[in-house]
């Protein structure tokens, strides 16, 4: 969008006119509108004086260039620079590209060697001749198979190939009876909708001609579309080829300079836990949240970052949502102070938006490489593949996603790498799609071993999921948990082998908090505690929401990427995450003789309770602390069979300890429990205290 110099003028007015006093810090990182932006950019602070493009580099901002909207506010310090990032280039990813030479067929390449086709590198693992393989492309030599006439009874599927009256014709989807010769069926750039694309005359050879033909010779120079023999096969050459077999494999790897991003993203200091609270960022918005602030004052300490897809439908390139680079994005000192602080994320390939690697990518050997790029330089425990929209439907795309994920689960375990993967699928009330079960299903029988199934239990377009003006009654947490229920059915019968307990533990429910897409359709608070109660009590894998920034109450009854349509006194910001965040919890028993560690109410008081064994409780020390955003503060602890500003009672063989809050309690306040051995301290739990655990019975 650009703007004239009058428009400018008035923007700059209205900001003016309208602008608080302070705005939320952040990295510059090509941020874009027309709300007042403070960015921080080679350790400078700037903001904005009307609308501003992603293409506008702060860099470039001085008080008499007027094609620039940034303009500088003062020096940034230290603290803002090592919370925030000192993004220092105009790339919006914070890294300037390297332009490499243009692949040519005509030269020869030595291991090593990188080169640019398609608008993606590509590095020579071995040697390269010339004439012998193109980046990202099949081998040169193509297996001989008579074309089939056109029938209009046969079922044609993607890349099935037929001919009629001499020409050839590829099929781009499912047709039945669109005779390819006539022009209205044609589709010869793949892009209006049609389902054939011609290939031109068709090629065929007699078997006097089959017979004939000679045997390749690894010198010999093949112009293309030449036949031979091999290995008792008929090969036809589909581009000039020398020193290339018909098995031969292409020794081009794509290629992507990581270099630096595994320190700037930082390291994850603990497991990924069993049940987890892991909303979705946004990662592309430029008003992402302070991850690390919202682990200290909320306990949300585990996140989803959405989306990882291809530059575009035709480059095979992983990028944030096709606008940032996957190298040096400048939001990654955010997962870096996360990590810090002892939480982490999972990454999340896909989306209902742009395209997947696993569709753009054609060569597995590319994508698998993607794969295990993003998992490595990122330093992930966990990836998420989010398969929604027409991509659910996409067999290709699915199959081949398969196949990779399942050679690199393969690369990871000869390393001794353990890697989370998880399917993020849409569901209906009554479970998924047959275009979701065709997913897993597929998945297993590839070898996939999946850590989970996570399901987007939001915008059904199902009446009985319409909520608007039904606060309290659950409509739509009922339809959330009636997805699972049958979720649960759908995975029994593709994993009969798993108990009740895995296939619980393999289940994520992902609402959209307040109002979804869909109209008529609303998550409320009330929903999330109906959900919360139904997933703690399964014991489920994961619990997200979309997404953390609309987790805020905004214009009532708007969809927004930014709040949840909901009125401050329906739910306040981070509402919803109070209620999720109990959730999270590194495995289904704290530890070895602790049972549970949770706050409780009587008509007259508020505590919280230890249940463990009377063993662990006469020979171990459990200490617990309060905090209310002034750091933790002893609430009391059980040693050796004392209990010290607290009580006990015993129940059978266990003990419960009784301990006190230090202040009184509130929404928001973070309640631990921790084991100290000899000084080594533990970290067994954390709670974030809820508005349903400090209401007196």
């Amino acid at each position: 969008m650009k703007l004239n110099m009058m428009t400018r003028y008035f923007i700059a007015a209205g900001l003016l006119a309208c602008a608080g006093n302070a705005f939320a810090l952040e990295a510059w990182s090509g941020q874009e509108g027309g709300d007042t932006i403070e960015v921080i950019f080679d350790s400078k602070v700037y903001t904005n004086r009307w609308y501003v493009n992603a293409d506008n580099c702060p860099k470039d901002a001085s008080a008499d260039n007027w094609e620039n909207p940034w303009t500088y506010v003062r020096d940034a310090t230290p603290a803002e620079i090592n919370e925030y990032g000192n993004p220092t280039t105009c790339d919006a990813g914070g890294i300037t590209p390297v332009n490499y030479d243009a692949f040519s067929a005509e030269k020869n390449y030595v291991t090593g060697d990188i080169v640019s086709y398609g608008d993606v590198n590509y590095q020579a693992k071995s040697a390269v001749p010339a004439y012998s393989f193109t980046p990202g492309e099949d081998n040169p030599w193509q297996l001989y198979t008579p074309v089939p006439v056109w029938s209009s009874t046969q079922v044609y599927n993607k890349g099935d190939v037929a001919q009629l009256d001499g020409q050839s014709y590829e099929a781009l989807f499912y047709t039945v009876g669109d005779n390819p010769s006539n022009p209205a069926n044609q589709n010869p750039t793949g892009t209006n909708g049609r389902p054939w694309k011609p290939l031109g005359p068709t090629v065929e050879y007699s078997e006097a001609e089959l017979s004939a033909a000679p045997q390749y010779s690894a010198t010999a120079l093949y112009e293309a579309g030449t036949l031979v023999q091999f290995q008792g096969q008929p090969y036809v050459s589909q581009a000039k080829v020398k020193a290339v077999s018909p098995v031969d494999e292409n020794p081009w790897a794509i290629y992507t300079d990581w270099t630096g991003t595994k320190e700037r993203v930082g390291t994850p200091k603990n497991p990924w836990p069993a049940h987890v609270y892991a909303p979705y960022v946004d990662f592309t918005l430029n008003s992402i949240p302070d991850l690390a602030k919202l682990a200290k004052e909320q306990n949300i300490t585990h996140y989803t970052m959405a989306f990882v897809v291809a530059k575009s439908g035709e480059q095979c390139i992983p990028t944030w949502g096709t606008a940032y680079s996957m190298q040096d994005y400048a939001q990654y000192s955010k997962i870096k102070a996360l990590r810090e602080a002892g939480g982490d994320v999972m990454v999340s390939i896909g989306g209902a938006n742009n395209s997947p690697l696993a569709a753009a990518c054609k060569n597995d050997a590319d994508l698998q490489k993607h794969y295990y790029d993003i998992v490595d330089n990122l330093n992930l425990n966990v990836l998420d593949f989010d398969i929604e929209g027409t991509w659910v439907a996409d067999h290709e795309s699915i199959q081949r996603r398969n196949r990779v994920v399942k050679a690199t689960q393969d690369q990871w375990k000869k390393e001794g790498r353990k890697v989370g993967v998880w399917y993020t699928l849409p569901i209906l009330p009554t479970g998924l799609t047959p275009d979701g079960v065709y997913v897993l299903e597929n998945a297993r029988d590839a070898g996939v071993e999946l850590a989970g199934v996570n399901v987007m239990t939001m915008d059904y377009g199902n009446s009985i999921c319409q909520s608007d003006g039904t606060e309290g009654q659950n409509i739509h947490g009922t339809c959330a948990t009636s997805a699972i229920d049958n979720l649960f059915n759908q995975l029994k019968k593709i994993w009969p082998a798993k108990s009740d307990k895995e296939i619980n533990a393999m289940m994520g429910t992902t609402p959209m908090i307040g109002y979804n897409d869909v109209q008529g359709e609303v998550f409320y608070l009330s929903d999330a505690q109906k959900v919360m109660e139904d997933a703690t009590d399964r014991k489920l894998g994961m619990i997200g929401i979309w997404s953390m920034a609309r987790d805020k109450p905004g214009v009532p009854g708007q969809v927004s990427p930014e709040h949840s349509g909901m009125t401050p006194s329906q739910a306040p910001e981070y509402a919803y995450s109070q209620v999720f965040a109990p959730f999270t919890s590194v495995s289904d028993e704290l530890a070895d003789g602790v049972h549970s560690f949770e706050a409780v109410t009587t008509a007259s008081q508020r505590s919280v309770e230890i249940n463990l064994t009377t063993a662990a409780q006469k020979s171990r020390k459990f200490v617990a602390f309060h905090n209310a955003g002034e750091g933790d503060k002893y609430m009391g602890h059980t040693q050796n069979g004392s209990v010290y500003y607290g009580s006990k009672r015993v129940s059978g063989n266990d003990t419960i300890v009784t301990l006190h809050y230090y202040y009184a309690p509130k929404v928001g306040d973070v309640i631990t429990l921790v084991e100290d051995v000899k000084g080594e301290v533990t970290v067994l739990k954390k709670f974030t205290i809820t508005e349903e655990m400090i209401k007196l019975k």
